[in-house]
């Protein structure tokens, strides 16, 4: 099974230098920096660029997050890098934050995965004259320049939309699962709650699933078997879907209980193939490091003048949200 953002052994802050992924420049760029004219600024080869978060080597950011990093290092010609610890050790990636910080790079981006706990390292980079922007999770009350990532009140207002569809006037209790603790998770339970209450279902408090397919799969079978009147399930983090389709499919249930989630890795498509899944919210992960890099080096290396203290880059970059079926699942199947 995939290591996820709650199973994996503690490593700590010691992955916090990290080992660079990308330091490609393109011969064109090497040839205009000669020339001393045209494409990249001459000093952008030996700027680092740093994407940290919890649970670094999370599969779901392998395969989605990373990549994208790596291609934005390629395409501006800077160098990044990947900082923090392998599970969801709080304290470890504030330390990573620290430590980093303190050897200066460009810029860094920062998954918030405790929006309290990492303002004040994210502060402290900040006024040390390191821009940081966060991605993926916000700390929006932290002097980050920006947040990259979705809109988690749209995810959960996607999922009910999908429910109520699939339901088709069927009514009775829905369960929620997710990292209930965390404030994206929290705007999606809100999101959903504002459609499916409307239409009639019984939304149950949210569930915690720790974020690790076992544990979903054990609280979503307790939640079928002590309530018969169940008629849907909806999950907020990466490994709530395949648990929850896990224990509807031993419960017997499938077709039964509409089960909707976020992401569209293999596992999630296999299971919207096997009618076990009825919808999936995927998200633009590629986006977040994609536009991470490339915010950063905007707000190094802009030439517009702004007033003192007014950052040059936007706020907000909403990435967006698709929604997968069984309609179109072929497609992205095919493109996996």
């Amino acid at each position: 099974m995939k290591p996820t953002r709650r199973d994996v052994l503690v490593v700590g802050a010691g992955l916090a230098g990290g080992a660079v992924l990308s330091t490609y420049v393109s011969p064109e760029r090497r040839a205009a920096r000669a020339a001393g004219g045209g494409g990249t600024a001459p000093a952008a080869r030996d700027e680092e660029y740093v994407w940290l978060s919890a649970n670094a080597h999370l599969g779901l950011f392998r395969s989605r997050d990373h990549p994208a990093l790596e291609q934005a290092g390629r395409d501006l010609g800077v160098k990044v890098r990947i900082a923090g610890p392998d599970t969801v050790d709080i304290p470890g990636l504030v330390a990573a934050v620290e430590q980093t910080a303190a050897r200066r790079p460009a810029g860094m981006m920062v998954v918030g995965w405790d929006p309290s706990a990492l303002v004040p390292a994210i502060d402290r980079a900040v006024d040390a004259g390191v821009p940081v922007v966060c991605v993926d999770a916000d700390v929006p009350g932290s002097k980050r320049l920006a947040f990259i990532g979705t809109d988690w009140t749209e995810i959960g207002v996607r999922q009910a939309e999908a429910m109520v569809r699939a339901l088709r006037g069927r009514r009775g209790k829905v369960a929620l699962l997710g990292l209930i603790e965390q404030s994206i998770d929290q705007q999606a339970f809100a999101g959903f709650r504002s459609v499916a209450e409307k239409a009639g279902l019984a939304v149950m408090e949210p569930l915690q699933d720790k974020g690790n397919v076992m544990e979903a799969t054990r609280v979503a079978a307790g939640v079928i078997q002590a309530h018969p009147e169940l008629v849907g399930m909806a999950g907020f983090d990466s490994e709530s879907g395949p648990g929850m389709g896990q224990a509807v499919k031993e419960a017997g249930k499938v077709g039964k209980i509409v089960v909707t989630s976020v992401e569209t890795m293999d596992q999630h498509l296999q299971m919207i193939k096997e009618g076990i899944l009825t919808a999936c919210i995927g998200q633009k992960r590629e986006l977040f490091t994609y536009f991470g890099v490339k915010a950063l080096y905007d707000h190094v290396h802009s030439t517009l003048k702004m007033k003192p203290g007014v950052s040059s880059i936007p706020v907000n970059y909403n990435t967006g949200t698709f929604t997968v079926t069984a309609e179109n699942v072929d497609l992205f199947l095919r493109g996996s």
